[in-house]
């Protein structure tokens, strides 16, 4: 199979979902403590989320870190290996210096686990960012024909029961269609 990296990849699209936030309100007196607020969020790296449910929350993170111009970009520590941590920190701060932001909604689809053991997984899905739009020093640029794009990503973890964190990330060739692809 043939991968490469979409440019959409290498801005690092999007960030954490964003947490629930607290509305205050004059009518009541009672108000949570900062514990049990902390309490009802859900854990970003629950150790029992599937592969799936990983890059999900990924995408999720990156997608916000993108709408709010990469300013934290320290989530890829939370989803992936340390190496490509390392790099995927350093272009979101690059990404940050030149003003570039990602805005709209991503669908990720049509998961299929390609093969998956107690410490190792490869999964492929449909890459929807037909929806998104970049901005860069406030030119906005088309990045609608990015399209729909067939992904596989590769995930380790230590142990059975440890947390599943990207290995690597690829993208098929643009020619290679989501629909085609997952038709079989």
């Amino acid at each position: 199979m043939r991968t490469r990296h979409r440019a959409l990849t290498a801005l690092a699209m999007t960030s954490l979902v964003a947490l629930p936030l607290a509305a205050c309100s004059g009518e009541t007196e009672e108000k949570p403590t900062e514990a049990a607020a902390q309490e009802a969020l859900p854990s970003p790296d629950p150790a029992d989320a599937t592969p799936q449910e990983r890059i999900e929350a990924y995408f999720e993170a990156s997608d916000a870190a993108a709408a709010e111009g990469w300013k934290d970009v320290s989530f890829h520590e939370r989803y992936l290996v340390p190496e490509l941590s390392e790099k995927a920190q350093a272009d979101g701060k690059k990404r940050a210096e030149s003003g570039a932001t990602i805005s709209g909604e991503r669908r990720l689809t049509n998961w299929i686990s390609v093969e998956q053991t107690d410490t190792g997984a490869t999964v492929e899905f449909c890459d929807d960012t037909t929806e998104l739009t970049a901005t860069t020093n406030g030119e906005t640029t088309d990045i609608s024909n990015s399209g729909k794009l067939v992904a596989q990503f590769k995930l380790v973890r230590e142990s059975e029961s440890g947390i599943w964190l990207i290995e690597q990330k690829g993208y098929y060739d643009a020619a290679i269609t989501c629909g085609a692809h997952f038709a079989n």
